[in-house]
């Protein structure tokens, strides 16, 4: 799939120097850089999910006991 978009001069350097410097194609960086764009949204929603559904602390020995390492 081809995407056209503009972009400001600025980032267009920074992206065309990244991509010189790592030597990737112009159009693979920029895929890289929305695929860890994506990635990370992700990876965002599920710790602000399991910040939301904490459960109440329990102890060290507690936590023992439920592993089944406690004698």
């Amino acid at each position: 799939m081809t995407v056209t978009i503009d972009i400001p001069k600025e980032i267009e350097a920074r992206l065309l120097s990244e991509a010189q410097a790592a030597g990737v194609p112009f159009g693979q960086l920029v895929q890289d850089v929305l695929i860890d764009h994506f990635e990370e949204a992700e990876d965002r929603l599920v710790a602000e999910s399991r910040l939301e559904d904490r459960q109440a602390p329990i102890t060290a020995h507690q936590l023992r006991k439920n592993l089944g390492l406690d004698n």
